[in-house]
């Protein structure tokens, strides 16, 4: 195989997001742009599907995808923004690091108890309150718990650290999406009470062109 394309390969692998649908018009919010067309699905506060779930307490979820014409273009999650209500400002992406760091520590992130994470299998979620630290890093000291033998590291749950990977695994990062379509997670913060949000409308700009979706 040519190192070109093995690299090719690569690159696409570590990018990570969702396999697109065959078109835009399967997502429930599409638009026609000037080089393309835009998909979008809202998802509030969880995701679930058979490759992973999870529930991020602190953040709204869209999923978008963009379908070029006319060749390749950049397909980035810095092209969206996030318009509640009708007002302003409004909401930029953040990173799924970010998104990760929440619902991996739970007990560490801004003190913030209640996330509740899926990891994938299976119907059952779990949820996890204020307890111990976890480990935000490598070493971390703050994550040590007293033994009879000494210390340990204190690790997040199995279930925490998987839906932690599919909030990465997932999450919408700058790539070239082909005409066949590329698709992933866009993540906004957002901490007020789901309920009160009566319109929700996402924004792009991109080199595709412009577009105002209605999600809600």
């Amino acid at each position: 195989m040519p190192w070109l394309l093995i690299l090719l390969l690569a690159g696409a692998a570590w990018a990570g997001g969702l396999d697109p649908r065959a078109k835009a018009q399967d997502y429930p919010h599409h638009a026609a742009l000037e080089r393309g067309t835009l998909g979008a699905e809202y998802h509030g506060r969880a995701f679930d599907s058979a490759g992973g779930s999870f529930f991020a307490q602190d953040f709204l979820i869209v999923e978008a995808a963009l379908f070029p014409s006319g060749g390749p273009l950049e397909f980035s999650p810095s092209h969206f923004r996030l318009r509640l209500n009708g007002r302003s400002p409004e909401l930029l992406h953040v990173t799924p690091g970010t998104v990760a760091l929440a619902v991996r520590n739970p007990d560490s992130y801004e003190q913030r108890p209640g996330l509740v994470a899926g990891g994938g299998v299976g119907s059952g979620q779990v949820v996890f309150g204020r307890r111990r630290p976890y480990e935000r890093f490598p070493g971390d000291p703050e994550a040590r718990i007293p033994t009879r033998e000494g210390t340990r590291q204190a690790s997040p749950p199995d279930s925490l650290a998987a839906a932690a990977e599919a909030v990465e695994r997932f999450g919408l990062s700058r790539i070239e999406a082909p005409e066949a379509g590329a698709a992933g997670l866009v993540y906004f913060y957002w901490r007020g009470k789901h309920a009160r949000l009566k319109r929700i409308e996402l924004l792009y700009e991109g080199p595709a062109g412009k577009a105002v979706l209605r999600l809600r």
